[in-house]
């Protein structure tokens, strides 16, 4: 008698709709018994079907969801565990588990990225099987950095593997990194603090050695990277989110921000009221031109962007950083202004044939 109950507290269990979803009990009873192989679900009634509810509802807390404002009630399996061994996903579940494998991937620690497999291929195959709006999502929605034309820097798996575990478990990591502008690699040992993607370069946030200095050591400079025993050192005060915002990925070219002053065409200025330089930013009328004021870093990054606007922007302070724009942009003028010189073609000589034999030199 108890193994009849088992089993048909196990069939109600794997009946269950995946939440969202939900049932009502004479729906759920309906589709038992319309399913049924064993005795003990076809002799099965409402009040016996509430009662395997409730009793389930004990046994797996949470995981069975039951509605009992809803009359009649309703009931749902929201444990993200399948009943036959597998995993049952919603769809909103499986779109979002699609959309981390695409777009973060590869900086999920290895001892996550083992178990979060499965997942991963059963949020596929929900996907494949749906004919809704979320099913064809993962194909129409893509994320583009600005960066310039061509192909970022290639970085190791093994590399980008073996940080985000160090930084994942909070543990020391020796690496033989390059430094820009250096042929060799030189040993670091180095005290991860966090990882960020910029621009199509990934980089690992840390300080090194004994040194309290926060550095940025570019994933693709690393020739070899080894996770130690060893805790890393992390800073209290630390905030990634802080150092971010602070500017440290502006390449700043000075220690104090400046007033930035920009004199911009009426119908071009949407564009920074869009997307303001500052929280600060002022803009002004100006007759047919717009005056924008901010107060920014004067990092490379912002005088990358200057020199990208050309004509449409026109800086009218500072004045030192209106000189080195002018200066800048004359010299990058000054090869345009000389004549274009044809490339220099040698003439071919004639291919000696039986009918006109090669001429020879006189000895």
């Amino acid at each position: 008698m108890q193994g009849q109950t088992l089993e048909r507290q196990w069939r109600v269990l794997r009946a269950l709709p995946a939440h969202p979803k939900s049932t009502t009990i004479p729906d759920l009873l309906q589709y038992l018994q319309a399913t049924a192989t064993t005795g003990s679900i076809k002799g099965l009634t409402v009040r016996t079907l509430e009662r395997d509810i409730q009793t389930l509802e004990t046994a797996f807390g949470s995981a069975i969801a039951v509605n009992r404002a809803a009359k009649p009630y309703r009931v749902s399996w929201q444990g993200l565990a399948r009943l036959d061994g597998g995993i049952r996903l919603t769809d909103a579940q499986a779109l979002a588990l699609v959309l981390l494998q695409m777009h973060m991937g590869d900086i999920v620690p290895a001892s996550l990225h083992k178990g979060l497999q499965p997942f991963f291929t059963e949020a596929r195959s929900r996907l494949a099987q749906g004919a809704g709006a979320l099913a064809h999502w993962p194909d129409r929605v893509r994320v583009l950095e600005r960066r310039r034309p061509g192909y970022g820097p290639q970085v190791a798996s093994a590399i980008v593997r073996v940080v985000c575990e160090a930084l994942f478990q909070n543990r020391m990591l020796t690496a033989h990194y390059r430094r820009m502008g250096e042929d060799e690699a030189a040993e670091y040992r180095l005290h991860p603090l966090g990882l960020v993607r910029a621009q199509g370069v990934y980089y690992l946030i840390a300080t090194a050695w004994d040194y309290p200095d926060v550095r940025h050591y570019a994933l693709h400079r690393m020739t070899r990277a080894v996770m130690e025993a060893r805790t890393a050192r992390r800073p209290p005060d630390f905030d990634l989110d802080a150092h971010v915002a602070s500017g440290a990925f502006h390449i700043p070219l000075k220690a104090t921000p400046l007033t930035l002053v920009l004199r911009v065409p009426a119908e071009n200025v949407r564009y920074l009221q869009e997307a303001p330089l500052a929280a600060d930013q002022a803009i002004t009328e100006d007759g047919d031109f717009c005056i924008a004021r901010a107060r920014v870093t004067d990092s490379l990054d912002l005088r990358t962007w200057l020199l990208s606007q050309g004509a449409e922007i026109e800086v009218v302070k500072p004045v030192a950083l209106r000189r080195w724009m002018v200066e800048t942009l004359s010299r990058a003028l000054r090869p345009y202004q000389k004549p274009v010189l044809a490339p220099r073609t040698e003439k071919r000589r004639p291919r000696a044939t039986a009918r006109h034999p090669a001429k020879r030199r006189p000895q």
